[in-house]
């Protein structure tokens, strides 16, 4: 495979596959890992640039795994975001949707693109057997998702197109990752509980806590009570294991 890879260590409790279209990401989010995993010269955040033949690689690669096959999940997207300005004229990331979809690979999209996501729920929704939507949602406190989070989608409009996909039949997940307020992260699986079938769950690994991690046991106690009651799948990362 060319451009649709098997990530390795916590990206691989995501998802067995993955793909991304663009290297870089508009949303600059305080606690990304991606400048120090993948030594960025400047140690921060670049301007987000189209990968070199894209779709090409991307049929190339699906038409591999249909001919084998292979049912693996991939991924949109670990490293980038797959809804970010940069797509907003070409709009590749449907025409990738479009791709998995004619070759039937199964995918599953994680962004904080919010309301610009929406745009392909008609595609999505035709196509809801194999395919999920998420997002990844940490804060409700504006203030400190303008620290966190200064250009991602905000947190409402995130949740909202979490609804409209649960509402056209997509199934829904929600990534929260990384906990920088359990209290806050506690509110939004609270929040989103009608509308989202799936949550994964882990810690903040490349910074500093900014709170006690004790406070992770309650956390993660109340967040277990909570989905099961409601009878919600979840994972909680390896990264968690310690406080389960």
């Amino acid at each position: 495979m060319r451009i649709i890879y098997e990530p390795r260590g916590a990206a691989l409790e995501y998802a067995p596959l993955a793909v991304s279209l663009f290297r870089w990401c508009a949303y600059q989010c305080e606690y990304c890992f991606v400048p120090e995993v993948t030594k960025s010269p400047t140690g921060k955040h670049l301007e987000p640039y189209v990968r070199k033949d894209a779709l090409k690689l991307l049929e190339k690669d699906c038409k591999e795994l249909h001919a084998e096959g292979d049912t693996r999940e991939v991924l949109m997207s670990f490293t980038t975001d797959p809804y970010q300005p940069i797509d907003d004229v070409d709009m590749l990331t449907r025409k990738a949707i479009g791709i998995l979809i004619n070759y039937g690979v199964p995918f599953t999209v994680l962004t904080k693109g919010g309301k610009r996501s929406e745009r392909d729920f008609d595609l999505i929704g035709e196509y809801a057997d194999y395919c999920r939507y998420g997002t990844t949602l940490t804060l409700i406190n504006p203030t400190d998702i303008n620290k966190w989070e200064p250009l991602a989608a905000p947190t409402g409009e995130r949740t909202h197109a979490l609804s409209e996909a649960y509402r056209r039949g997509i199934p829904t997940w929600v990534s929260i990752e990384p906990i920088i307020d359990p209290v806050q992260s506690l509110a939004l699986i609270r929040e989103t509980l009608p509308y989202v079938d799936e949550y994964k769950i882990g810690k903040m690994n490349h910074l500093e806590s900014t709170f006690p991690l004790e406070q992770l046991r309650d956390f993660v106690k109340e967040t277990k009570e909570l989905l099961d009651c409601y009878g919600k799948k979840y994972m909680f990362k390896d990264s968690m294991k310690a406080y389960l």
